[in-house]
């Protein structure tokens, strides 16, 4: 699916890409086949990473997003935009998520050594509020600091 999108090559001024690679095949495709400029690894304990995502919310009616941490709504569970309720995705549960973390240090985590190798991983902290992130992924790769 990523190398189909890929193929399309409107991405002139770059592209970003989330979650992927997953694992060493994935990870080899894209090394022999693009020429990376970075790899952003956001670094955030295991358990703020739990703490992050089973705080998530979705609106039942027009999905918009929350999290309530950092977003939260104006009233306790009831979506500022169109007053829907407010869930939690049904894949957001501390099983589901310590699965995902298991398969993400057992699978995905190891991939880091070959960008490693190829000397193009950025390491930010994460735990910091969005600004300060954003800040720091911007000095990992040389970038204008982020406009205010």
């Amino acid at each position: 699916m990523v190398q189909r999108r890929l193929d399309e090559h409107d991405w002139n001024f770059g592209f970003i890409i989330d979650g992927f690679p997953r694992n060493r095949p994935q990870a080899r495709f894209f090394l022999e086949t693009y020429d990376l400029d970075a790899v952003i690894l956001l670094e955030v304990p295991d358990q703020l990473v739990t703490e992050r995502i089973l705080s998530r919310r979705l609106c039942s009616r027009c999905g918009v997003d929350y999290n309530l941490i950092f977003h939260r709504p104006a009233m306790t569970g009831v979506c500022d935009v169109c007053g829907g309720r407010l869930v939690a995705r049904a894949d957001d549960t501390p099983e589901a998520v310590q699965g995902r973390l298991r398969d993400y240090h057992d699978k995905t985590r190891p991939v880091l050594e070959l960008f490693r190798a190829k000397e193009v991983v950025a390491a930010v902290d994460a735990t910091g509020p969005v600004a300060q992130v954003q800040a720091a992924i911007h000095d990992q790769l040389g970038l204008e600091p982020p406009s205010a």
